[in-house]
């Protein structure tokens, strides 16, 4: 029986591979989602069976349980050099005469070049043994560089075991590939938007994005980026027998990881500049953003006889495409109000072509970034796109001043409602506090009703947006007093649907104390904050009496989270809407306290919690466990009793065998709390 079903994993794996190859890097699926999705669940079904069948390279082990605390660093065996930069057509051609001067070869006779677009992201490397990725790492300085292997695992384009095409290549004991991490435009735009919802800044550029994405502590949120790679080049390698830059190529290909399909192999300079000129015209065909193009030498033995300066190396240069830039003036500056409250100034400019649109609007940013470049109403500035997608001012064009030019002085209170707007030490924002401001209230709103807030099933954002407009609601209390006979005659609403909204909204007002909390939209407190304010406090009304000191002393709480804690509770506008609430029934104090019920077999025990389970969310059997007695610890200790393991459990399973600690499935749980 445990043949067979370590037989069937495997054969799983193989298949999810497979169609990983078809989608993430041939872009050419075979089955659909909801088959591919049939094929993961049974593999983690029999992987949650049988924990101790999981393998480091099983797909399921892309997204790792535990927030890491640092990167450890890596030191490059081979070092990854920078590029030496060219922006015109003869600096490509005094290239090729310096290669072909160092290499002793006479001015009439060609040398082969590989042409690849410069992909706009973040160099890494990538390393596999017997064939298994075991770790990845930034550039860094070129010579040491952060060890990224959980958020690297998160990108599907990376395969966790190489490939081998029914063994047309043979996989080396040691093989370094190194890639170039990007993030889609699409991404880059779905990411800006998500971010200016939750009044984050906004991220400048494609890169800056990926950077960030790939930085990130946490590899689930990483996941969630959905970042992608095109391997360029081998790093250091073992019993390989290689002879050009483009047999490297097709053999990472080989190997499962994607290649660019644009690249080109050149026989002379002449070719080159033609392909480079090309693809300066074509670039915003792409779905992903490029910066120009690099040009190597095809010739490993060249590559070796060339060497290196102490910066780059002499047998590969890049091509800079030179960024599209416009001079316009600008007309005015507004204040947008972020549906957080973030004040955004943004510039109203001249209309102007730039890169393939027509540019009307800038954004500013923020009231620093006004005063640092010294942007001022009617001046004449430079704007180009970040990254070619977002329009921003580069800087004034002060000698264009007459002196009619007006500064423009911070807001003191919001455009939308006029109140005092405030600045947070750590923040470079501002920002308005106001719950009843109509700017904020249909994403206040959404929040509210969200599921791991207050949970209003059927309460989707077409329908907040709505229900605004049409002055049914101003701020989320006003949730708990709509009529049925308020509903019935709005676009896409019936009786049915009326009736079942209305009793959603009723089934609401019995949420749990930690679900109030969070939907009450406090800024810096998510779910987990509002889970640890609900076990310290027994109602929300003992919750708005404490000082910043005494929150400061619960476990988790700082001083930044603690002063908005505050500050949101001492607003004017806050007791107004709590008010309302508790008028409408809803409830305020911590329900689960009464139904505790303690069980011989868990009270007192610490449980840890991992990887993805069928029958519960997490915060379903963290609820359960706590109603019996149990506690929840994040991460793994010798102190730990009990490690519920489902499928993607990662470190924390290696952790709790290494301390003897007992590993439960869902079944095995359930039957100790019976």
């Amino acid at each position: 029986m445990t043949a067979t079903i370590q037989k069937k994993i495997e054969q799983l794996r193989d298949t999810i591979r497979y169609h990983d190859r078809k989608y993430y890097g041939e872009n050419n699926p075979e089955i659909t989602d909801y088959e591919y999705d049939k094929l993961v669940k049974e593999l983690q079904r029999l992987e949650q069976l049988s924990p101790e069948f999981i393998t480091p390279d099983s797909p399921t082990q892309r997204v790792g349980g535990e927030p890491l605390t640092q990167f450890p660093t890596v030191e490059h065996r081979i070092p990854m050099l920078s590029i030496d930069n060219t922006y015109t057509d003869a600096e490509l051609k005094d290239f090729d005469r310096r290669i072909k001067r160092m290499a002793g070869i006479g001015g009439h006779q060609d040398i082969e070049y590989v042409v690849e677009l410069k992909i706009d992201g973040v160099a890494t490397t990538l390393w596999y043994e017997q064939g298994i990725f075991v770790k990845g790492a930034t550039r860094g300085d070129g010579f040491t560089g952060d060890d990224v292997t959980a958020n690297l695992k998160t990108i599907r384009q990376i395969p966790l075991k190489l490939e081998t095409d029914g063994g047309k290549h043979k996989i080396p004991p040691v093989l370094e590939i190194r890639g170039e991490i990007y993030l889609p435009v699409k991404e880059f735009q779905r990411l800006n938007e998500e971010r200016e919802e939750t009044g984050e800044q906004q991220f400048a550029n494609p890169r800056n994005a990926a950077a960030g994405s790939l930085k990130l502590l946490d590899p689930r949120i990483t996941a969630r980026r959905h970042l992608r790679i095109f391997a360029y080049a081998l790093g250091y390698y073992e019993r390989l027998e290689l002879q050009t830059h483009i047999q490297c190529l097709e053999l990472i290909s080989g190997f499962g990881l994607p290649v660019n399909p644009h690249i080109k192999l050149c026989t002379n300079i002449d070719e080159v500049i033609h392909y480079c000129n090309e693809w300066n015209n074509r670039r915003r065909e792409l779905e992903y953003m490029v910066d120009g193009m690099v040009i190597k030498v095809n010739s490993l033995l060249l590559h070796e006889q060339l060497g290196s300066t102490s910066k780059a190396p002499r047998w590969v240069i890049s091509y800079k495409f030179q960024p599209e830039q416009a001079v316009t003036q600008v007309e005015e500056i507004i204040v947008q109000v972020g549906k957080t409250g973030t004040l955004t100034p943004v510039a109203n400019l001249t209309p102007v072509p730039l890169a393939g649109t027509t540019v009307s609007r800038a954004t500013l940013h923020n009231f620093d970034e006004i005063r640092r470049k010294d942007i001022r109403v009617g001046d004449y500035v430079l704007v180009q796109k970040a990254g070619e997608i977002i329009p921003q001012v580069v800087h004034v064009l002060k000698e264009k001043r007459t002196g009619c030019e007006r500064p423009f002085d911070e807001p003191a209170t919001c455009p939308a409602c006029k109140e005092r707007v405030s600045r947070d030490d750590q923040e470079v924002y501002l920002r308005c506090h106001n719950l009843f401001c109509l700017a904020q209230a249909k994403r206040r709103i959404q929040y509210f009703s969200s599921r791991d807030a207050m949970d209003i099933e059927g309460l989707g954002p077409a329908l907040v947006e709505l229900l605004v407009d049409k002055r049914l609601v101003k701020d989320y209390a006003d949730l708990f007093y709509i009529r049925k006979d308020d509903l019935v005659n709005l676009e896409r609403m019936g009786e049915k649907s009326s009736s079942n909204l209305i009793k959603a909204i009723e089934a609401s007002k019995n949420r749990d104390l930690d679900r109030l909390i969070c939907a009450l939209g406090i800024h810096n407190v998510g779910s987990h904050t509002a889970e640890v304010l609900a076990e310290h406090f027994d109602s929300l009304e003992t919750l708005a009496d404490e000082t910043q000191d005494e929150l400061e002393t619960i476990h988790e709480i700082g001083p930044v989270v603690a002063r908005s804690i505050v500050d949101f509770f001492r607003n004017k506008h806050t007791g107004a809407i709590i008010g309302k609430l508790k008028a409408a029934g809803v409830n305020t104090k911590k329900i689960s306290a009464a139904k505790f019920v303690k069980n011989t077999k868990i009270s007192g025990k610490s449980f840890v919690i991992t990887g993805t389970l069928q029958k519960y969310s997490r915060k379903e059997i963290e609820t359960l466990i706590k109603s019996l007695g149990g506690r929840v610890a994040s991460s793994v200790s010798k102190k730990t009793d009990y490690l519920v393991a489902g499928a993607e459990s990662g470190s924390k399973l290696n952790k709790a065998r290494e301390y003897n600690i007992r590993i439960l499935d869902e079944d095995g749980f359930e039957k100790i709390i019976g």
